[in-house]
């Protein structure tokens, strides 16, 4: 395929950055100078320290002040939203070790599965946003492991993106906070310090990582490091995956002035991985069997006839192995003498034989390789302890391949920047009244070269037969070899700015409380690209979006808070690389809606030992599929209950649990549909692959989405005073359907998880077992709902050795 000419007129990414970040930062500098000759009166205001029980060792009860909800400073408690704050001790308590974890220790969230890669969390029942130091990152819907072990804690904020923020999507955000060389009080920490871990366990197993941290001056300025390095090799549970990755992060902080901070600092991440797809051709009875009833048998027509390895378009075109579905049972006589001679399994191999959990869909070929680069630098000027002028400039790029031999190619580049001003200001009206007020602006700049290799003929899910080793009969080529036998016949080359205006007045008196928000935005986006067809062309549109949030609150007791929260807002419809696509931009449809109604019930009780938080909400949203040509309308509503509690310096709890119900209202698309739901002999089609709308199939609507309605999580922990301690901890989670045709139940489980730990000196170890009694679940796959399901994975152990210093 030939890119147009006019496509060398859209800058890359890198030039941007280049010309665009000396822009921001330059007009900065006077007010850095200028600071270094104002000594004011020691105006640098320490971040508030809620007081918690003193026998919470592992920061169970949430002891921090967010300004990640709304931009202001409130307590958990005060909070008119459902968040939950997990602090990097629990993370290392409980084993926490990517995003897919945190469903153990929050409500409303589920692991969702991006072809085996943790890069976001499901949150309601739709994948979250990631955010850095309130900052929202790339979209990476399972392109990279998004890193947990660097930050020092990370909030789990349900709903959409507060105002002064800017819009983001319904189901909620994970805001992400690296460690730093400050202490919970933002004190500078007055001595090095430092932690070197290592990390085997069983398959493989392998990681490891040096921090250190210490004061230092520049010029007389006090200020503050923090390095982060972290390095993995590990096999995995599944046959033939892998994962090796290398993180470092820098954090400094500067005070240029008693009243001017610096910080700034870099993230910078390299992984190479390859993603599991799991199992394909799921039926209940392979479910309900556990893998013994897996109906093996290879395609019977050979199609590699030049004898390579790998199937080239040539050898596959003939043969049209993508069939759509225009009809409910479907006709086999409809398919062509080819179709039918490649869509068969030889039936000398057709039978069923048994595959067990370590057996997922994966080739040695199969790669994911990702860089990125996330940067950040703040200039905060504090005028007084009731005035402060914040300017944040923030950086995030990526650079990302990968390859499934089942047929699908992508490479994504891409970039953002953003340069928000804020200024925040307290008052007191009245006696035991405060009203804090944000206003500002924001612009952001987006840009990128979205590539994919989808469809015509590829990504024939069923083809492979996984009871055995791959073959060239069902391994394709990739389009990034650059024989040019495989064109990315998808490709979105833009970019997009927002210009951003925002507000906000947060009001307590007495015992009531008010939060009023808003945002306007201008967006501007250009996008040369390709239809599903793969024929270019260009768009450009601009469109205003305004959103906004109201909240009440309200003290019942000392103890106990009620709030009230309705918002409403609007995001950006964006591919898996983080590009607008071009029909979306051409149909006015790349701008979506959200709303969401919360109301809940806080309190701190047991003299301040129990921490607990009810929530119940509706929400709804709107989503634009490329691929139908109309519009998908989600609607969910649910509630969620978390409580931490710490009775006793030796002992504490933690408990999530969710009831919610997700439906899309409109018939969905299938890309992918099991052939006995078209009523179909799997062994004659298995080598082909059929799509279709839902319509067709007599989907209904509304139809439940394919996640669970209920998730339980109960976890405790035992400390003695000798350092030595242990925790256990299990999650519920109830069965629900594999995907929108709704012919595959997916059992209910039980996961349970323990960790040992013992603690001497500057020594520390602590073994974390889960899955421990081998209980067989299975999630479904993002976008192949139906078709393709992973298996849990079994009985893990990992021994974590740290010394600190």
């Amino acid at each position: 395929m030939t890119l147009p000419a006019h496509a060398s007129g859209l800058r890359m990414p890198s030039l941007r950055t280049a010309l665009l970040l000396p822009a921001i930062l330059i007009p900065l500098f006077p007010l850095t100078l200028s600071a270094q000759e104002e000594i004011d009166s020691d105006v640098i205001v320490m971040d508030a320290f809620v007081a918690a029980a003193e026998a919470d060792v592992y920061d169970v009860l949430p002891k921090r002040e967010s300004t990640s909800v709304f931009g202001t400073s409130r307590s958990l408690e005060e909070t008119p939203r459902s968040v939950t704050l997990i602090e990097s001790a629990m993370t290392d308590l409980y084993g926490i070790r990517t995003v897919n974890d945190f469903v153990s220790v929050t409500a409303g969230s589920f692991t969702g599965n991006y072809f085996g890669v943790p890069g976001a969390l499901d949150v309601r029942g739709e994948r979250a946003d990631n955010f850095f130091r309130g900052m929202r990152r790339i979209e990476n819907r399972g392109n990279f492991p998004t890193p947990i072990a660097s930050t020092d804690y990370v909030e789990i904020i349900k709903g959409p993106a507060p105002p002064v923020y800017g819009g983001g999507k319904v189901g909620g955000i994970l805001n992400f906070i690296p460690k730093t060389a400050k202490s919970k009080t933002a004190k500078f920490i007055d001595t090095p310090v430092g932690i070197a871990t290592v990390t085997v366990g069983n398959y493989g197993k392998m990681s490891g990582s040096l921090e250190y941290g210490t004061p230092f001056e520049i010029g007389g300025m006090r200020s503050g490091a923090y390095v982060f390095v972290q390095a993995e090799d590990s096999d995995h549970y599944y046959t033939g995956i892998y994962n090796k990755s290398t993180l470092l992060q820098v954090a400094l902080d500067t005070e240029l002035s008693e009243s001017v901070l610096l910080e700034y600092g870099f993230m910078a991440q390299w992984s190479d991985l390859n993603q599991s797809l799991g199992w394909n051709r799921v039926t209940q009875d392979l479910i309900d069997s556990e893998g013994a009833l897996y109906l093996g048998g290879q395609a019977a027509l050979k199609l590699d006839t030049d004898g390579n390895g790998i199937l080239t378009p040539a050898e596959v075109s003939p043969y049209s192995l993508e069939q759509f579905a225009f009809a409910d049972p479907f006709p086999y006589g409809a398919l062509s003498d080819n179709q039918k001679a490649a869509f068969a399994l030889d039936p000398t191999t057709v039978g069923y034989s048994p595959i067990n959990h370590h057996q997922v869909q994966v080739d040695p070929l199969d790669f994911a390789t990702t860089d990125s680069i996330t940067a950040y630098f703040d200039i905060t000027k504090t005028f007084n302890p009731n005035l402060k002028l914040k300017n944040q400039t923030f950086y995030d790029s990526m650079n990302h391949t990968k390859y499934s031999s089942y047929g699908f190619t992508a490479d994504y580049v891409a970039m953002a920047f953003e340069n928000k001003t804020s200024v925040e200001w307290r008052t007191f009206p009245a006696e035991n009244s405060t009203v804090d007020t944000i206003f500002g602006l924001s612009y952001r700049y987006s840009d990128g070269d979205e590539r994919e290799s989808r469809g015509r003929g590829y990504q024939v899910l069923d083809r492979r037969d996984i009871s055995v080793p791959g073959t060239a009969n069902e391994r394709f080529e990739g389009a990034y070899t650059g024989t040019g036998n495989v064109p990315y016949n998808w490709r979105q080359i833009g970019d997009f700015s927002d210009v951003g205006v925002f507000g906000l007045v947060d009001g307590k008196f007495e015992r009531f409380g008010m939060i009023v928000s808003g945002r306007w935005d201008r967006y501007e986006a250009t996008t040369l690209g390709t239809d599903t067809s793969g024929v270019y062309a260009l768009a450009d549109a601009t469109d205003d979006a305004f959103t906004y949030n109201a909240s009440l609150t309200a003290d019942v007791t000392d103890d106990l808070t009620a709030y009230l929260t309705y918002a409403e807002s609007s995001y950006l419809e964006l591919g898996q690389g983080g590009m607008i696509a071009r029909q979306n931009v051409e149909g006015g449809t790349w701008l979506q809606d959200s709303k969401i109604t919360e109301i809940g019930l806080k309190g701190t009780l047991a003299d301040q030992r129990l921490f607990s938080t009810l929530a119940y909400y509706q929400q709804e949203k709107t989503s634009f599929n490329n691929l139908s040509g109309a519009f998908d309308y989600y609607e969910s509503k649910g509630v969620e209950l978390e409580m931490r509690y710490a009775p006793t310096k030796q002992l504490s709890f933690t408990a999530a649990g969710t009831w919610q119900q997700t439906e899309l209202l409109s018939t969905p698309f299938f890309l992918g549909l099991p052939p006995e739901t078209l009523g179909l002999d799997p062994a004659l089609v298995y080598g082909g692959r059929f799509v279709g709308l839902g319509a067709i199939i007599g989907a209904p609507a509304p139809i439940e989405a394919p996640t669970p309605e209920k998730v339980i999580s109960i976890n405790g922990t035992y400390t003695a005073d000798s350092g030595w301690g242990a925790s256990l901890g299990a999650t519920y989670v109830s069965s629900f359907f594999s995907g929108y045709a709704q012919e595959v139940v997916l059992p209910s489980y039980l996961v349970t998880r323990a960790a040992l730990f013992y603690t001497r000196g500057n020594w520390s170890f602590r073994l974390n077992a889960n899955n421990i009694f081998d209980e067989k679940y299975y999630n479904p796959q993002f976008l192949f709902w139906d078709v393709f399901v992973s298996p849990s994975v079994g009985p893990t152990v990992e021994l974590t050795t740290s010394y600190k210093w």
